[in-house]
């Protein structure tokens, strides 16, 4: 905890507290509502308890009501904060509400992945990922702490972060340092992905006890991220891969089921976060191609059309049998700040949280951010296999 307090003070990071509000009217948002989604009426209107809304999509419907870990503003605005992401905001929301479920899957998996993982809109980020690994009769076998540095690199942005050879070939960098406990202290990483869809990300792994940093294969995308029970494809390989085939396979109300892990009103209140419910879901299907041997038979991810957000996935067997269900919450700006210490855009997104239910072993990993910095005030040379070597002398070297 110490080292954990130490780091946020070097990073600038400052825990955000929340007040609770009971949700306002409608007509608070700062976006009225889209009045067709996926060519389907959507309406939100008042529902019969304070604070409740009904949430119309079609001849589907929900009653929607704040869950005690909501955002908020979210607890605020109810189900119309959404709409807040359908205009007037840059890549990747801005293609209009009414043409988004004519994307083509691959750049609906990147918009609703990658780039609200790696904010393209600022100057990367860095956060500190908090990862428990719980056994099935719920004991935590394993807590740790990394830190995350990222960086986007869409439109030409944010090029002084990479040498010529790179710029215009280069998506986004993900680094990433192990903090505690003591024995995976320093061991860390650095992904880099590309813009070519055949082009697989490029990994290093540095380990302390040999001061030695070592190239993973191409092939690490299905493998566990170290220290945790998810895997390198939910991490840092997140747009869409070459392996992979994508495709739009359905459209949902979503309601954020409370019976999944992770969307229980006693799951981790104090993490703060959004789940999507109200949203309108579209649904990407994901199998690997002919000839390819992977973790899943078949994946389906869930992606809001108005928040451009994944929401939901869950992984199958051949038999068709749920191998893992995974709950992703969103965790926006208004839970970060900028270097100043001013609170970032409420619209501003990154991964969050992503509560993992293993069907096969029982295990359970709950994970989320914190100490969320945008726009850090990093070295033009700190994604870079240098700087895996140095943290271990020194957290906080670049400043």
């Amino acid at each position: 905890m110490r080292r954990l307090t130490l780091l946020a003070s070097l990073l600038f990071l400052i825990f955000i507290g929340g007040t609770t509000y009971a949700a306002d009217a409608v007509s608070t948002a700062p976006v009225p509502p889209p009045k067709m989604i996926a060519g389907k009426p959507y309406s939100i209107s008042p529902g019969s308890k304070p604070g409740t809304y009904l949430v119309k999509w079609g001849d589907d419907s929900f009653t929607w009501e704040a869950k005690p870990w909501y955002e908020d503003t979210l607890k605020q605005q109810g189900p119309a904060y959404y709409a807040q992401w359908t205009a007037g905001k840059p890549f990747p929301f801005e293609v209009p509400i009414d043409q988004r479920d004519k994307l083509d899957p691959q750049d609906l998996m990147d918009r609703c992945v990658a780039w609200s993982y790696y904010g393209p809109y600022y100057e990367g980020a860095a956060d500190i990922w908090n990862n428990l690994v719980v056994e099935p009769n719920g004991s935590v076998r394993e807590t740790e702490h990394f830190m995350e540095l990222y960086m986007a690199f869409v439109g030409g942005k944010n090029l002084q972060y990479l040498p010529p050879s790179q710029q215009g070939k280069v998506s986004h960098i993900y680094e990433w340092i192990a903090i505690d406990p003591e024995e995976v202290r320093g061991q860390s990483g650095v992904t880099t992905d590309f813009f070519e869809r055949d082009q697989r990300p490029q990994d290093t792994w540095y380990t302390p006890t040999v001061r030695k940093v070592r190239r993973l294969a191409g092939a690490v995308s299905k493998q566990f991220f170290p220290g945790t029970i998810v895997r390198y494809e939910d991490v840092s390989h997140v747009r869409a891969l070459p392996d992979l085939d994508y495709k739009i396979v359905g459209f949902e109300l979503f309601k954020g089921d409370p019976s999944v892990h992770g969307n229980g009103p006693a799951d981790y209140p104090n993490v703060k976060r959004v789940d999507g419910a109200g949203d309108v879901a579209i649904i990407v299907e994901i199998t690997p191609k002919p000839g390819v041997s992977w973790w899943y038979a078949k994946r389906r991810i869930k992606c809001g059309l108005e928040s451009l957000t994944a929401m939901e996935s869950e992984e199958f067997d051949e038999k068709g049998q749920t191998q893992r269900h995974v709950i992703h919450g969103l965790i926006t700006g208004s839970e970060g700040k900028m270097p100043d210490g001013s609170a970032a855009p409420d619209w501003y997104q990154t991964w969050g949280s992503l509560f993992v239910d293993d069907k096969k072993s029982g295990f359970k990993g709950d994970m989320w951010l914190s100490n969320l910095q945008f726009d850090p005030d990093f070295p033009t040379s700190i994604f870079t296999n240098d700087t895996l070597v140095r943290e271990p002398r020194k957290l906080g070297f670049w400043k």
